[in-house]
């Protein structure tokens, strides 16, 4: 897991976020730990692999494609599909902060 923290592309901010993921036709209840324009960390209770696809939602109204990128100890980082500047401006101000 070292490798994925000194790859990161953008800053991280700590947040304690509620979010869903969809998993096909399949919705579970995760929260996130901490987010940045690339990607976050989550804890679910839900053993998805390395490289699953999946739509994570935070606040119900921000919907952005996924993909798993690692998975250790309940905790999985994820990384977003879209653009940081496009998640930038789905996040808004929290996305201001994550520059």
């Amino acid at each position: 897991m070292e490798s994925e923290f000194q790859n990161r592309k953008s800053n991280r901010q700590n947040v304690l976020l509620k979010s869903k993921i969809d998993v096909g036709s399949y919705y579970f209840e995760a929260l996130a730990y901490d987010l940045s324009l690339s990607g976050a960390k989550i804890k679910l209770n839900l053993p998805l692999e390395r490289g699953s696809d999946f739509v994570i939602s935070f606040r119900d109204s921000k919907h952005i494609p996924s993909k798993v990128s690692w998975v250790k100890n309940g905790f999985m980082g994820l990384e977003f599909k879209y653009s940081p500047d496009r998640v930038k401006s789905i996040f808004g101000s929290l996305g201001e902060r994550l520059e």
